[in-house]
C-alpha cells in the first residue's frame, strides 16, 4: 500500500527557488547519496513522479503461488493462473504435495503458452516455476498493440474470404490465429496493469495513465472482435451453408463491417479525430441494415440453414459494437 507523507517547502538562495527533502527510508532503499540524480516527470494532472535514477528504478521480481490441489478442474486452473499473470507477476510457482502427473505437466505447459513472454523456468515433481523472460522496459508496448491490430484485421479478412468460398479447410489455422491474438492481449493487459501499480514504468513505456486507461479499452474491444470471429468459425464448422447468393449478402454485410474496422483501428493507433467521428456516425446505419438483411433471410431461408448466417450476422453486430468503444477511446486520443 502507498505510504504518504508531508514535506515542508523551503525557499532556497536568492531566487525563491522552493526546495524539500526526500525521505529517508526512500533514499535508502534505492541506494541514493547527495551525488546522484533523480527524474522528476510532471503527471498530466499536476503531480509530480519521482523516479530513483536516469535509467529508472530497477524492476523488482514479484512471486505468486498457486496450489494447484485447490483446483482440480483445469479449466478453473488456467483462470488462477491467468489472473495471476495479468496482475503483473513476474514469477508463479504452481505447487502440489502430490508428484504432478504428466498429464498435470502437459496442461501447465498449455497455459504457459498462452502467456507470452512467461516460460517454464523450472520443474521438480512438486512444483512448476512458470517466469517472466520478457523485459518490460525493453518492450514496446505501441509496437504490440500495432502487431494484434494488423492479426486481428488479417483474421477478419480470412474469415470473409472463407465464408465466400465456402471453405471450411482454413477455418483451423484462423481458429489458431484467434488464439495468438488472445496471447498478445493478456500481454499488453498485463504490461499496462504492471504500470499502473509501478508508475516509473508508464515513463519508460512513453504513456499517461489515460493513454493506458485507451489501449486497455482498446484492445479488449479488439479481443472481442476476434472472440466474434471465432463463433463465427464455429458456426460455419457446425451449421450447412446457405444458398450462395444468401451467403453473398451476408459476407458483403461483414465487408462493410471489415473497412468499417479498417478505419477505426486507424482513428485509434494515429489519432485520427475525423476518422473516429465518421465510425461513430456511420455505425447506427450499419447496424440498421444488418438487421434489415436479417428480416429478409428469415423470410427466404428454412432452419438450419438459416442457423449459420443468424449466428455469423449476430456476431458481426457485436463488432460492430466493439468498434464504437474504439472510435470513443479514438476520439479521447485525439481530441
Amino acid at each position: 500500500m502507498s505510504q504518504r507523507q508531508t514535506r515542508k517547502l523551503v525557499k532556497w538562495g536568492s531566487s525563491n527557488t522552493l526546495v524539500m527533502s526526500l525521505p529517508r527510508e526512500w533514499t535508502k532503499k534505492n541506494k541514493l547519496t547527495s551525488n546522484d540524480e533523480v527524474q522528476v516527470v510532471e503527471n498530466p494532472d499536476g503531480t509530480l513522479l519521482v523516479i530513483p535514477s536516469p535509467e529508472a528504478a530497477p524492476e523488482q521480481a514479484s512471486t505468486a503461488t498457486v496450489d494447484i490441489q485447490k483446483y482440480p478442474n483445469f479449466e478453473h486452473l488456467k483462470y488462477v493462473i491467468e489472473t495471476k499473470y495479468l496482475s503483473g507477476f513476474d514469477i508463479i510457482n504452481i505447487i502440489s504435495k502430490q508428484p504432478f502427473t504428466s498429464e498435470k505437466y502437459g496442461y501447465i505447459s498449455e497455459v504457459a503458452h498462452q502467456l507470452l513472454g512467461f516460460e517454464i523456468t523450472s520443474k521438480t515433481p512438486n512444483q512448476v516455476t512458470l517466469q517472466d523472460v520478457m523485459s518490460i522496459q525493453q518492450t514496446n508496448i505501441i509496437l504490440l498493440i500495432r502487431v494484434l491490430s494488423r492479426n486481428v484485421l488479417e483474421l477478419m479478412e480470412e474469415l470473409i474470404n472463407a465464408l465466400r468460398k465456402k471453405d471450411l479447410r482454413v477455418i483451423d489455422a484462423i481458429l489458431q490465429a484467434r488464439n495468438n491474438i488472445n496471447r498478445y492481449y493478456l500481454r499488453i493487459v498485463r504490461q499496462l496493469r504492471k504500470g499502473l501499480q509501478q508508475s516509473f514504468l508508464l515513463v519508460q513505456m512513453g504513456v499517461t495513465v489515460q493513454d493506458t486507461i485507451d489501449m486497455v479499452t482498446y484492445v479488449t474491444a479488439l479481443n472481442d472482435v476476434a472472440g466474434n470471429i471465432e463463433a463465427m468459425c464455429r458456426a460455419m464448422q457446425r451449421y450447412p451453408h446457405s444458398e450462395e447468393g444468401q451467403l453473398k449478402e451476408v459476407a458483403e454485410t461483414l465487408q462493410r463491417i471489415y473497412e468499417l474496422l479498417q478505419q477505426a483501428t486507424r482513428s485509434f493507433l494515429f489519432k485520427k479525430e475525423q476518422d473516429a467521428i465518421e465510425v461513430l456516425t456511420v455505425i447506427p446505419k450499419i447496424i440498421g441494415d444488418k438487421r434489415e438483411l436479417e428480416v429478409k433471410l428469415n423470410k427466404q431461408i428454412p432452419t438450419p440453414e438459416g442457423l449459420l448466417l443468424q449466428i455469423v450476422l449476430d456476431a458481426g453486430e457485436k463488432i460492430v459494437e466493439a468498434m464504437r468503444n474504439i472510435a470513443q477511446a479514438a476520439l479521447r486520443r485525439a481530441l
